[in-house]
């Protein structure tokens, strides 16, 4: 995805790995418009930037860096008020829930394909916030409605999926309505948008 705006956006990405740094530069550089990408491999390099007086749009910050904790860096007073997300392998419901509680812009797995990634950092730099569906909502999924949902995704319809799943038709109905439910839509093409953009499937 694509941003155009005459002005650029400018990113700061923290993270203690040169080598996924220079990576996820590149990335950037090559998948979004007018972009200036940023990069600190310590605490000490990401405050030299910020003491630059550098406006910056967004920064990605690793959790650990070189032992230090990204979160305790956040309510530091150079961090405090910047427009941060977190980036990191580690997405565990806990870490996840802490970024929300520090008011934090999103929070961003490592483990996501590139496209995802850079569709997600496009939605925070347009504004939005982004957090792991599944450390939400999902959880209410029962095993029985993931595996309806799947098949939903697979472009399965219904009386398809009751024999996979053997199921009767009015069973397989009340998942879906249950689906909808939880993921706040109203169609089956939705459904499964819904889904994928939140990384549930």
């Amino acid at each position: 995805m694509k941003i155009a705006q005459a002005t650029p956006l400018e990113i700061l990405i923290i993270d203690d790995h040169p080598l996924y740094l220079d990576g996820l530069e590149m990335m950037l550089t090559h998948s979004l418009d007018n972009i200036i990408v940023h990069k600190a491999n310590t605490l000490d390099a990401a405050k030299e930037i910020l003491f630059k007086d550098i406006s910056l749009d967004l920064i990605l910050l690793d959790i650990n860096l070189n032992g230090d904790n990204g979160f305790d860096l956040c309510l530091s007073d150079e961090f405090k008020n910047q427009p941060i997300a977190i980036l990191s392998a580690i997405d565990s419901p806990a870490s996840i829930l802490q970024a929300k509680q520090l008011g934090l812009l999103g929070f961003l797995s490592k483990g996501v394909n590139n496209d995802i990634l850079t569709n997600d950092i496009s939605r925070l730099l347009s504004g939005e916030t982004v957090f792991p569906f599944r450390s939400q909502e999902s959880s209410k999924l029962t095993p029985r409605q993931f595996e309806v949902l799947q098949l939903l995704a697979e472009g399965y319809p219904n009386k398809t999926i009751c024999k996979q799943l053997d199921l009767t038709e009015a069973t397989v109905k009340t998942h879906l309505r249950a689906l909808f439910n939880i993921l706040n839509v109203n169609t089956r093409t939705e459904c499964v948008n819904v889904a994928r953009k939140e990384h549930i499937i």
